[in-house]
């Protein structure tokens, strides 16, 4: 394999897209939780100032779907769906369907898993590799 140098830069953008949910440090989970927990709102304005830090156009296409797309060539390179009711398997489908109308190069999925306690979030990823991987899970720090 190619070191990372060699690679184009289409391929780097792409690699920093699949690594954006791996905090390794439990403030950046902390960090995501909080902004998962807040308004769809605010979290469009947080994921908006990344976008644009990482040269993509954000648009929020639904109250609970984000797509950022190149602006050199205008692909879909990334969708974030957010999932407030996962037991409710309409709004779980929707994400396959999505999928299939946009064809994005990579989904994330935020699953807000009220089950397993408020502000506690599953983080999966699709890809052409893999259409269901559980990429990380991020929650808010309880007071005791």
């Amino acid at each position: 394999m190619k070191s990372k140098s060699k690679l184009p830069l289409k391929v780097k953008r792409r690699l920093e897209l699949f690594d954006m949910f791996y905090p390794t440090k439990q403030s950046e989970k902390q960090k995501w939780a909080r902004i998962f927990n807040s308004s769809f709102e605010r979290i469009c304005e947080v994921f908006e100032e990344r976008s644009e830090s990482q040269k993509y156009i954000q648009e929020a296409i639904s109250n609970d779907t984000i797509t950022w797309r190149d602006k050199t060539d205008s692909l879909l390179e990334c969708m974030f769906y957010f999932v407030n009711d996962p037991i409710d398997l309409k709004l779980v489908k929707k994400i396959f369907l999505r999928i299939e109308k946009y064809k994005p190069t990579l989904t994330y999925a935020i699953v807000h898993q009220k089950k397993d306690g408020e502000g506690t979030y599953d983080i999966f990823r699709f890809s052409k590799f893999s259409y269901l991987e559980h990429c990380n899970r991020v929650r808010l720090k309880t007071v005791t």
